[in-house]
């Protein structure tokens, strides 16, 4: 069954790196749609700056009279050493005003026909929630929603501003997992979680993904020293959205109950023959 994560927080808070990081991870072991809703500052061409795909864009599908999934097929992005991995966004260039509008309905068609081709659709949002029709239903479609909170007064400052105008409960923001991110080890960590509460795992910003960012090489995996509490929180929260530690946990309960008869046979059977033995050795004794 296909599962939508969407992610979205406070402005240049690495959203699209941690969707990437993301998908390249889940792509491992199953099919992986990543869809960006960024129209403001469309990342497809700096994430895969190697691969031209000039009439491909999310945009064309969102216009369109109708959908079909032959049209998403070809509006998608694939790579040729990972198979199980594709892309989906705005080119570089584009604007809002590259495309007609497009209404709510169709958003929620996109993204619905877009989970029906993988295992994992990962949606990464723009910070401009309100102004994006695609981003709000997505993070009212999600079955997870990742909110990445920065840990500077401006990203405070944007969530307290924010979250009001998210009041609806289709959008859910109790169940968020939420992340603190680009923290830095000379910042007062205590004091940013306590403000943001119920803190799942922090996102360090080193120079290995900066520079990854910087050479278009994102998909790589971190492998420097410096990355490994970055690596320690995406296997974290990679178990979390696959559901393997409920799954490992369900299975333990099933492999206690189903040995529990077993130990109390072994049990009443060494009860048992303990009295024999007993009486087995003070006959010996006895001799």
């Amino acid at each position: 069954m296909s599962k939508i994560i969407t992610i979205w927080g406070s402005p240049n808070s690495g959203k699209t790196t941690l969707a990437i990081k993301l998908v390249n991870r889940l792509s491992k072991n199953n099919n992986v749609l990543m869809l960006s809703t960024d129209i403001i500052a469309p990342p497809i061409g700096s994430l895969l700056p190697y691969i031209k795909e000039e009439i491909k864009s999310l945009g064309k599908l969102l216009e369109m009279v109708t959908l079909t999934q032959e049209d998403i097929l070809k509006n998608l992005i694939t790579l040729k050493n990972n198979k199980n991995l594709a892309f989906l966004g705005y080119r570089q260039g584009e604007n809002y005003k590259t495309y007609a509008e497009y209404t709510v309905d169709r958003a929620n068609e996109l993204i619905v026909n877009l989970s029906h081709l993988a295992d994992y659709l990962i949606i990464d949002t723009s910070s401009i929630i309100l102004s994006d029709i695609l981003a709000q239903a997505s993070l009212k479609l999600a079955d997870e929603v990742i909110r990445l909170c920065g840990s500077d007064l401006k990203a405070i400052s944007y969530f307290k501003s924010t979250i009001p105008l998210l009041a609806d409960k289709s959008y859910n923001l109790s169940s968020h997992i939420k992340i603190i991110a680009k923290i830095n080890d000379i910042e007062p960590k205590s004091i940013i979680t306590n403000h943001y509460g119920n803190i799942f795992c922090d996102l360090p910003s080193t120079k290995e993904i900066q520079s990854q960012y910087r050479e278009g090489f994102l998909l790589n995996s971190l492998v420097e020293k410096q990355s490994q509490r970055y690596n320690q929180s995406l296997n974290k929260l990679t178990t979390k959205i696959t559901g393997e530690i409920e799954q490992s946990k369900k299975m333990k309960r099933e492999k206690v109950k189903l040995a529990k008869p077993d130990k109390v046979v072994e049990k009443v059977k060494n009860a048992l023959k303990l009295p024999k033995f007993i009486k087995k050795k003070e006959q010996d004794d006895y001799e």
